[in-house]
C-alpha cells in the first residue's frame, strides 16, 4: 500500500475513503501534496481538483488513475 511506503519514508500521510472524507480533512489540516485517484467513491478525482483549485489553490495536486483517458487527462 502507497500509505506504508510513505510513512516508512518518512512522510506523515491521511488517507480518506471517499472524496467527501477528503474534502473534511483538507478544510481541517495543511497539507504539502495530495494524491488523488481519478475515480473515487462518492465523487471523483477532477471533481476534487476543482474543489481544491477555489478552496486551496497553493496546494499541488497530483491524479492518477488506473482507467486513464484523454479526456480526462487534459482536464486534469
Amino acid at each position: 500500500m502507497q500509505k506504508d511506503w510513505l510513512t516508512r519514508e518518512g512522510y506523515e500521510v491521511m488517507t480518506a475513503i471517499d472524496a467527501a472524507v477528503a474534502r473534511r480533512l483538507i478544510r481541517k489540516a495543511d497539507f504539502d501534496l495530495i494524491l488523488s485517484d481519478v475515480r473515487l467513491p462518492e465523487g471523483d478525482g477532477l471533481s476534487l481538483l476543482a474543489w481544491l483549485k477555489k478552496e486551496k489553490p497553493g496546494i499541488p495536486v497530483v491524479i492518477m488513475t488506473e482507467y486513464a483517458s484523454y479526456p480526462d487527462a487534459v482536464k486534469a
